[in-house]
């Protein structure tokens, strides 16, 4: 059982707090921690804490903890992950545009919906991103390059180099992006997408208004942005092109979808977007010898799925009992913030175990599923 003993209690005037009582980072963390413990009350937990933000206004911060768990967790052990939660989370959204926020919430559709993809997100395998290389700061001098510099200019590397936009320097490191993609060294090749980040970042340091490119490019019909980002994601899309006409990969839509959330996905932010690019990274190097490669079954016991799905409304009943916020302007604002709040002096005669009775009843109900 998850105990409150300990959290300051407060009037809603105070501080912001949930229909659970909690404060919203409390709950964000809580839920964060419950996605990586295993077992039926890891399960638990995240149910419930996925159905107490939700119903009390952080559906955009619990949607950013969804991407960072399947990008930071998830990532290359199974890539079918990004397509579903884009399209869950579009219906989500297509629902809450629809819908009254406490309609939507006492939607058992929307219920079922919201709690199928904290299941699926559990259910799924983990591996832990890759960690970035380090970059000296000795690698970035010109003699550092020149001394090292060896990979031939390659057709994709063609393709993407435009001499009117962008610098030598993208041509030399780019074909060293490009040997080392083919020779399927992960790290290599993520030395240097983040040498790149890196020399754009002094570039502009040292001369406002340089970059190593002033080339535009971006999807067709989106906004065109200049920068190395979009450098090496198209000389990604022209190296998936590439694999995939001989066979070598078989992850169109994985790939694509990982693609547009670099490009513009707004719940993707900062360590998040930067792992995108290292699963992208990881597909390239690592799944052309792959003896299928393809990404696996989302769902790998599709029966014990279903049984899990029956019991997410109970959650949601059970959260749904207490009132719902009070101010919810500054509670959506401190989802926003994801910060630790200003604790306030605790409010006297209040049983901890009290606020966590719905939660009880609720993972009870879960353990003893049929």
């Amino acid at each position: 059982m998850i105990s409150l003993q300990g959290l300051s209690m407060a009037t809603p005037e105070e501080i912001p707090r949930t229909r659970c009582g909690y404060t919203p980072s409390e709950s964000i963390r809580a839920f964060d921690k419950a996605m990586l413990e295993s077992g039926a009350l890891g399960t638990g937990k995240a149910l419930h804490f996925a159905a107490d933000i939700v119903t009390s206004g952080g559906i955009d911060s619990l949607i950013r903890s969804m991407w960072d768990y399947a990008i930071c967790h998830i990532g290359l052990a199974s890539p079918r992950i990004f397509v579903y939660l884009k399209k869950r989370l579009e219906e989500i959204r297509k629902m809450m545009a629809q819908l009254p926020d406490e309609g939507a919430y006492s939607s058992e559709e929307f219920q079922v919906r919201m709690g199928e993809i904290v299941l699926v997100l559990r259910e799924a395998p983990a591996r832990t991103v890759l960690p970035w290389p380090k970059v000296g700061a000795e690698t970035h001098s010109e003699g550092w390059i020149r001394a090292i510099a060896a990979a031939p200019e390659t057709a994709v590397l063609r393709k993407v180099w435009r001499p009117e936009g962008d610098s030598s320097i993208l041509r030399t490191v780019g074909a060293e992006l490009c040997k080392a993609i083919t020779d399927g060294a992960t790290e290599k090749a993520l030395f240097w997408v983040k040498w790149l980040f890196e020399e754009e970042a002094r570039v502009k340091k040292e001369v406002k208004g340089s970059s190593l490119t002033s080339y535009e490019r971006g999807a067709p019909g989106s906004k065109q942005k200049a920068g190395v980002g979009f450098f090496v994601l198209a000389l990604y899309a022209e190296t998936y092109k590439e694999f995939a006409s001989k066979g070598l990969t078989r992850m169109h839509e994985e790939f694509q979808t990982l693609m547009d959330l670099w490009r513009t996905g707004k719940d993707i932010q900062g360590g998040a977007k930067k792992q995108i690019l290292t699963v992208l990274t990881q597909i390239l190097c690592e799944v052309p010898r792959w003896k299928v490669p393809a990404a696996p079954a989302l769902i790998r016991d599709p029966v014990a799925m279903t049984q899990a799905i029956r019991q997410v409304p109970k959650f949601f009943r059970e959260v749904l009992a207490y009132d719902p916020p009070t101010g919810i302007a500054a509670i959506t604002k401190a989802f926003r913030s994801r910060g630790t709040e200003v604790k306030p002096k605790p409010k006297k005669g209040v049983p901890a175990e009290e606020k966590m009775s719905a939660f009880d009843k609720a993972l009870d109900d879960y353990f003893a599923r049929a």
